[in-house]
């Protein structure tokens, strides 16, 4: 067993899911933001984005402000 190679899978996984969830909250945020400014319904524009996977809808709502 390689432990480097198991260090540096586990560090490059978390890195990743870290990269993910935080560029989701920050275009989640931004998409509010050009709604706000073109007078279209926030809640419109994250379902739109959101599409029809459940884990996506829920955190359009966990996000709503």
């Amino acid at each position: 067993m390689d432990w480097d190679s198991i260090a540096f899978n586990s560090c490059a996984l978390i890195a990743g899911l870290f990269v993910f969830q935080n560029g989701a909250d920050l275009f989640i945020d931004n998409a509010a933001i050009i709604a706000r400014r073109l007078g279209v319904s926030e809640t419109l524009v994250a379902l739109i984005i959101a599409g029809s996977e459940w884990e996506e809808v829920s955190a359009v709502f966990l996000h709503w402000k």
